[in-house]
């Protein structure tokens, strides 16, 4: 489902701002606000045409790097946005949304303009009605905690705060509770691109869970009346009673399934009864989560079953439906302790959100209510050619193909535009939009169009500030988290001992000579979490929203690549040697870096295996070399001081190819062999003055194998089943630690290094002749038997 965001029109894209701003009514745009006294009026103007869209309506500007910032998508606007808010909307957007991006249009003020906008609102919405649930305080406590840690406050400022009181370049969130349900909030949130194509609104890549609980925390204050019927009983109960032979002490009625309609803590039982509209045909799955028991009925079938005492956890079932009305019944009882009861659903076109937003008391639809309308089709053909003619047209997407609505309004080029009438002018007419542009604005905005620059000065900034990239990031001392205690305290992590550096985000000052292309390429399209110790997440931006940004980084970043270092020894001995110098009989890189899914108790940094597919070579090798050059007072320690080895007898005992050594180690990724010291529970058993046998599950053996393990460090291990060698291999002989502690279940990897897999085929075989060729098959050994071993 595509999502609508007018109410959010600038703040998306937009930085922080100076409170005057916002109460002025200026158009909000990002990088402006904040870095104005530090741009050129070319460069600020420039931004400002990017940001208020001109192109749309002007035609294309040479040289503006990052794509014009898109108006949101309006095709299905019914689906997303309630009408009462794009009738107030349509309005009065500045009073609705200070600071917002989208103009006033004269032709809707007074008497004659509130016609039509009736007719405008006619054409959106079609006569959808939309109805949210009330929010849970569980989800809005979790909600309130995302907000403020992984990235929303970065522009948005800290919501529990005053207005007042937050920083003066915080950026206001408006009333969403008027604009959304709960279900379209959580819809927008998990896919802003689908509604905003341009990207100034990031996807933080939130799961199904989160977005529901940040949507909850948004919409705390929205208003929903009393949809669903409850019977309210006290008694002492270890499963659910038969309430058909109980009297309800008390009745009434409530906007959802909760716990909450009870009138005391412990020892008592709810019944709920409402129904459910369903839209279309199809599948819908339901949840229900309780302390202690609980079940769901549609149309008097059980359909999740979740009784007996126990903590909160969610059971699901699925039902196939068909449009229309179904009756609704929860049942629910609490004996001692917690008490929670919540209840979802998901299905065709519907996110998995609160199942109370789409029931009633009765089995009438919802009736309609203040703000909503009756669409007639001659309202709503007059709005859509309103749509047209007006120029929605020209910044809004209406329809697909075809279908798509086109603008009729016609404007001069910029070429041909008088840069002080119009829009720039200090007294727009009856006739322009109105941006209530501030006086420096339209100086700047002027300042670019009569400048002949056919591109950016510098493309990497221009993009950044578009997409609000230096909100975290600095690069080349410009932008990044600000000192101010406010704003600063919104970024956490969750190792104190890491510092800054496990808390803000890094900076991008040669981010091109660090990161390969392709690594650059995945985190502007896909986003990343990458530093599980950081909160602060990459947001996906998408890839056609960022102009040259790769390009240039690679271009003005990349410094010459030197000539890996050769290795003397096979490349088995030389990962083995790496393996040696990341564990624990080495530098102990283990100590700090997750590998893979394995991890010591303390600081977790980045996952090792990771590295070669995100970092370039070159740069791996002058930052391990010296990591204070690249990051002053990080802590990451100089493995390799003045540039000599703690290690002189590993690999020459030369810096250059033990650093290569280990790149080559990590190249192998999640199929590097782990590293020494890092399973806890290991329980290595080493042959000291004679061989010893270990027979278990091994990988790569039959259930039959046993290994050998011999003081020369040279292993091999014997398939019984298949009466042959399997595996031989050097260095570390086996870890029993994953057989004898619990149950023991699964296959056990050999401990050392250069595990060599034998080729199939007999070890033994009775030949005609010594000239006869070996056979290939198993069925040449069947009549050997294997005897045994002596210890």
């Amino acid at each position: 489902m595509r999502r609508i965001c007018l109410l959010f029109a600038a703040c998306a894209v937009a930085l922080p701002l100076p409170s005057a701003w916002c109460q002025s009514n200026f158009p909000v745009v990002a990088g402006y606000q904040r870095f104005r006294p530090e741009l050129s009026d070319v460069e600020a103007g420039r931004l400002l045409l990017k940001e208020l869209n001109c192109q749309s309506c002007h035609g294309e500007f040479e040289g503006l790097q990052a794509a014009a910032r898109r108006a949101p998508i309006l095709t299905n606007v019914a689906q997303r946005v309630t009408p009462a808010f794009l009738r107030e909307f349509l309005a009065n957007p500045h009073t609705m949304k200070p600071g917002s991006t989208m103009p006033a249009m004269p032709q809707l003020e007074g008497e004659p303009g509130r016609q039509l906008i009736e007719a405008l609102t006619a054409f959106l919405n079609q006569g959808e009605v939309l109805r949210s649930a009330p929010v849970s305080t569980d989800a809005v406590r979790r909600g309130e905690r995302l907000f403020h840690t992984i990235g929303c406050a970065a522009c948005h400022g800290d919501q529990r705060l005053a207005a007042a009181d937050r920083p003066a370049d915080s950026v206001p969130l408006g009333q969403p509770e008027k604009k959304y349900t709960v279900g379209t909030l959580i819809s927008f949130l998990q896919d802003p691109h689908a509604v905003r194509p341009s990207g100034r609104m990031p996807s933080l890549n939130l799961t199904a869970e989160e977005a529901r609980d940040v949507a909850s925390y948004l919409l705390q204050d929205i208003d929903v009346q009393p949809n669903i019927q409850f019977e309210y009983y006290e008694g002492s109960w270890e499963s659910l009673p038969d309430f058909s032979t109980l009297t309800p002490k008390s009745t009434g009625g409530t906007t959802d399934f909760s716990e909450a309609a009870a009138e005391r803590k412990e020892t008592f039982a709810l019944r709920f009864s409402a129904f459910l509209h369903i839209p279309q045909n199809g599948n819908y799955r339901f949840f229900i989560s309780s302390d202690d028991g609980s079940r769901l009925l549609i149309d008097g079938e059980e359909c999740v079953n979740n009784d007996g005492i126990h903590p909160a956890s969610f059971r699901n079932g699925s039902k196939r439906l068909t449009a229309g009305v179904h009756e609704v019944t929860v049942e629910y009882f609490e004996y001692h302790g917690e008490e929670k009861l919540a209840v979802e659903f998901e299905g065709p076109g519907l996110p998995r959100q609160p199942l109370a937003g789409h029931v009633t008391a009765t089995r009438e639809p919802p009736a309609v209510a203040d703000g909503e309308l009756a669409v007639t089709v001659a309202l709503a053909d007059e709005g859509g050619r309103l749509f047209a003619s007006l120029g929605c047209a020209s910044c809004h997407q209406h329809g697909d193909g075809e279908q798509r609505i086109h603008s009729n309004l016609v404007v001069k080029s910029f070429g041909e535009a008088d840069l002080k009438a119009g829009c720039l002018s200090d007294q727009p007419s009856a006739k322009s939009p109105r941006f209530t542009l501030s006086k420096q604005q339209r100086q700047d905005l002027r300042a670019a169009l009569a400048s002949l620059q056919p591109s950016e000065p510098n493309e990497i900034r221009s993009v950044m500030l578009t997409l609000n990239c230096y909100a975290c990031h600095e690069r080349d001392q410009f932008g990044g988290v600000p000192s101010e205690q406010q704003r600063n305290s919104l970024f956490a992590g969750t190792v104190p001992e890491m510092g800054d550096e496990g808390r803000i985000p890094p900076s991008l000052t040669g981010a091109g000579d660090k990161l390969n292309e392709n690594w650059l390429r995945h985190l502007i399209a896909a986003g990343a979490k990458d530093r599980p110790y950081m909160l602060t997440r990459m947001p996906k931006f998408g890839a056609g929203n960022t102009g040259r940004l790769i390009e240039e980084f690679v271009q003005r970043d990349v410094k010459p690549d030197t000539e890996a270092p050769a290795f003397t020894e096979a490349e088995h001995r030389v990962k083995a040697d790496a393996r040696m110098l990341v564990g624990d009989q080495g530098l102990s890189c283990i100590k700090c870096h997750y590998f893979d899914k394995h991890s010591l108790p303390g600081i977790n940094a980045m996952d090792m295996t990771t590295m070669t597919q995100r970092l370039r070579r070159d740069w791996f090798h002058r930052y391990l070399a010296n990591p204070s050059e690249y990051r002053p007072g990080t802590r990451m320690p100089s493995a390799w001081p003045n540039g000599r080895s703690l290690f002189p007898k590993v690999l020459e005992g030369r810096a250059d190819v033990q650093i290569e050594a280990i790149w080559s180690y990590l190249e192998d990724g999640k199929n590097a062999r782990i590293p020494s010291g890092l399973i806890t529970e290991a329980i290595e058993l080493k042959p000291v003055d004679r061989p010893i046998i270990y027979r278990n599950f091994l990988e790569g053996v039959s259930p039959r194998g046993i290994a050998v393990g011999f003081p020369e460090k040279a292993h091999f291990a014997w398939d019984a089943e298949q009466k042959t060698a399997r595996l031989i291999w050097h260095g570390a002989f086996i870890d029993a630690g994953k057989h004898w502690i619990g149950r023991g279940p699964g296959n056990q990897t050999p401990l050392g290094d250069h595990i060599l897999s034998l080729p199939q085929g007999p070890v033994v075989a009775a030949l005609p002749s010594a000239e006869a060729e070996w056979p290939q098959s198993e069925s040449a050994s069947e009549k050997i038997r294997f005897l045994g071993y002596r210890l």
